[in-house]
């Protein structure tokens, strides 16, 4: 989050906090220019000290110039350790030429210990006892790995990881701390630079005890390293067996008795995914069942917000079929994933697609829904997008549920502004061209640059989709430029009003909210966390944001525009914030509704209104921004400032209750899982599965044979007996004859 006149913080993508880099004037463009221009020859500049260097140790070792050799290592060494930290792609340049860091490191070393060998006056012992270092360090690096690198594997190999279940008899040992493991190569290889200085400076100073002093610093540290690592990562080889753990979650599930299930999957699990889930999560726990989330990707497990209703992460697919969930009978599906197909083949439980939001984008109404027992939906329009399916999916099949996050959305209120603030939040270019309905690429810029010069005192929240330059660069860059021309005004107007800048002590104390936020969602251990339990994080985190949500208003003057990304402020406060909205084909439209403010839709592709009427049922009440040279911001903001007066105030309404249903949809959506689980218990009562049936072409009366008499059986039994042997001797006998 960019909080308006302050300093950029880490919720921002990559290369937004330098927005100033980008501007619409030639100067400005010009400066962008140089500056990339300058990043590219530090890096150039960086790689070409990096390969001199390696050219003056070889030509150090070729003519025995001492201060050639130790001025290449000394830059090769510095280069090394500043690389990772420019941006450019050098790094991955020298990986794809085999000169990574390992071979860096290892074409030093030879270096060294042939310039040492064929330098005058340095001891051969000394030559061998540097070879021995180097080589001690290599076997160091192998032993300190392997048990690292075997704790990880069978971590990894656990089938499943679990939030507020009991698995106090069967607790997986944690990992080694951070500072143990992570880097944990680099920070080896970079021992031996003990080694190189106290064999330069031997060289340097005719002094042996240097090389000495460099290899006892190399044993001490390595051994103290592994004193330290070794009870680490015994302690975390004591993993439970797969059987083991599996049996344990099980009756931890038996005991929480989940009766509803939130699934989700995704190929490329991140925190611009993972609201999917946990917009469902305050919603199930209003519902009064008992509920449980299951998941699939580990970083998922680790992205979803802290709560008091219990998760498992079920990676592999077999895993996932030997979790037993006697009492479940819904599942309920925010995404469409291939994964699903893994629960979807549970027959006792009720499937339903419930999405992530209400959208006039095809993926909304997509075929693929036809595998659920139902799709909710939030209103008529929703149920109206599946019918163009022409039958595919029946009618039946349609529940309108409403949506009960957007309680939190409040009316609009009769008030005219002068100065109204607007939000602008475009969609993403989607992951096809078929699926981009993007306006920033065409309009951005020229949305932004009108609504400033027709409502130059007006505040703009701009709020893209987190996914917003992920496909198209193109797309990144007009992004860029917006917000420059936002951070260009903001610095007008502080210009004008000092006043206007956020209290520093403010600044401060959401930064450390936002802090202690991250480190609630950090479960690893060497997390400042890691010893709460869940319900301790879910109170610290609610605390957490409500402080933060107070102190919001106090760093965020009325009167600058603001850049609104990450979680928060969430999606529906920024809706209680503006007067209107400009977006694109996106659930934020189907949202916004619910506030009964006035939206404009943009239309990128320059449809006719009767072609986006056809397709688009949201723009039955949108005030439109064509492709074309007038965009229309003007109609859409004085419709801003009649506050709720304007022509299109009651197609709003009847539209709202069309896409979005009627009232209380937190009743209708428990009243909804209440229905579907009594039907799904009634179908297979708790316990119960699915019992495969013999396919036959005969049914049971034709299968069914006389049964024999008892003394039948007795009698004949040895008569069989009889024949059997009988037989039996027989073919014996014309067997030993050669008659056969």
């Amino acid at each position: 989050m960019t909080l308006s006149g302050a300093q950029p913080t880490e919720g921002d993508p990559p290369d937004q906090a330098d927005v100033e880099d980008v501007a619409p004037s030639p100067g400005r463009r010009l400066l962008r220019a140089l500056r990339k221009c300058s990043r590219l020859i530090a890096a150039n500049t960086l790689l070409l000290a990096l390969l001199g260097s390696y050219v003056a140790m070889a030509y150090g070792v070729a003519t025995l110039s001492r201060w050639f050799f130790a001025i290449g290592i000394v830059v090769s060494y510095g280069v090394d350790a500043v690389l990772p930290y420019v941006k450019s792609d050098a790094l991955s340049l020298l990986r794809k030429n085999r000169f990574g860091l390992t071979m860096r490191f290892l074409i030093r070393q030879l270096l060294l210990i042939g310039f040492c060998g064929e330098f005058p006056g340095f001891p051969r012992h000394a030559t061998a006892l540097l070879a021995c270092g180097f080589i001690y360090l290599f076997v160091f690096l192998v032993l300190y790995g392997l048990p690292l690198e075997t704790a990880k594997r069978k971590h990894r190999a656990i089938p499943v990881i679990v939030r507020m279940l009991d698995l106090s008899e069967c607790i997986p040992p944690p990992l080694p701390r951070n500072y143990v493991y992570r880097s944990y190569v680099r920070k080896i290889l970079y021992l031996d630079v003990l080694i190189s200085a106290g064999a330069t400076a031997s060289i340097v100073t005719d002094r042996i005890t240097f090389l000495y002093g460099g290899i006892g610093a190399l044993l001490i540290i390595s051994i103290t390293a592994m004193a330290v690592m070794l009870p680490q990562a015994m302690r975390a080889h004591q993993v439970p067996e797969r059987e083991d753990s599996l049996a344990a979650v099980n009756r931890a599930l038996g005991y929480a008795s989940p009766e509803v299930v939130v699934y989700f999957s995704f190929a490329s699990a991140s925190s611009d995914f993972m609201y999917q889930v946990n917009m469902w999560l305050p919603v199930l726990k209003n519902t009064g069942r008992s509920c449980l989330v299951v998941l699939r990707e580990r970083r998922s497990m680790e992205l979803l917000t802290p709560t008091d209703i219990p998760a498992i992460c079920v990676p592999k697919a077999d895993d996932l079929g030997e979790i037993m969930l006697p009492h479940a009978r819904v599942v309920l599906y925010p995404g469409n994933a291939g994964k699903n197909v893994h629960m979807l083949g549970r027959a006792e439980m009720k499937h339903v697609f419930v999405g992530h939001g209400d959208s006039d984008k095809l993926a909304s109404s997509n075929r693929v829904s036809k595998t659920y027992d139902e799709i909710w939906v939030a209103g008529q329009a929703g149920r109206e997008r599946y019918r163009r399916l022409r039958g595919s999916i029946s009618d039946e099949a349609i529940v309108e549920v409403g949506l009960p996050q957007l309680d939190e959305v409040e009316p609009a209120a009769p008030e005219a502004r002068e100065h109204p603030a607007v939000l602008y939040a475009p969609t993403w270019e989607g992951w096809t061209r078929e699926g981009d309905y993007s306006s920033v690429p065409e309009l951005g810029v020229r949305i932004i640059s009108e609504l400033l010069r027709l409502n130059p005192e007006g505040r703009i929240v701009y709020r893209p989709h987190p996914m917003l330059g992920y496909r198209s660069p193109d797309t990144a860059a007009e992004h860029r430029k917006i917000l420059a021309i936002l951070e260009e005004d903001n610095k007008r107007r502080l210009a004008e009003d000092p006043g206007l800048a956020a209290d520093a002590t403010v600044l401060k104390e959401m930064a450390a909210l936002e802090e202690r936020m991250a480190e609630l969602q950090d479960r690893s251990r060497d997390s400042p966390a890691y010893h709460l339990t869940e319900q301790e994080r879910v109170v610290r985190q609610q605390f957490a944001v409500s402080r933060w949500y107070e102190l919001f208003p106090m760093a965020n003057s009325p009167r600058l525009h603001f850049h609104s990304t990450g979680r928060l402020p969430g999606l529906f406060a920024v809706f209680n914030s503006v007067d209107g909205m400009i977006s694109d084909i996106s659930s934020v439209v189907s949202d916004f509704l619910a506030s009964g403010k006035p939206y404009a839709l943009s239309n990128p592709r320059g449809l006719s209104v009767a072609e986006l009427t056809e397709q688009v049922s949201v723009v039955g009440a949108a005030y439109l921004v064509p492709v074309g040279e007038d965009l229309a911001v003007g109609d859409f903001l004085e419709s801003v400032r009649a506050a709720g007066g304007d022509r299109l105030a009651e197609r709003r309404r009847v539209l709202r209750t069309f896409v979005l249903g009627g009232p209380d949809a937190q009743k209708r959506f428990t009243h909804a899982v209440d229905d579907l689980y009594e039907r799904g218990i009634r179908t297979f009562p708790a316990g119960e599965v699915p019992v495969p049936t013999v396919a036959t072409p005969f049914n049971q009366e034709d299968t069914e044979q006389e049964e024999v008499p008892a003394e039948l059986q007795e009698e004949g039994l040895p008569d069989i007996q009889e024949e059997i042997e009988s037989t039996t001797q027989s073919v014996t006998r014309e067997g030993a004859h050669g008659d056969g």
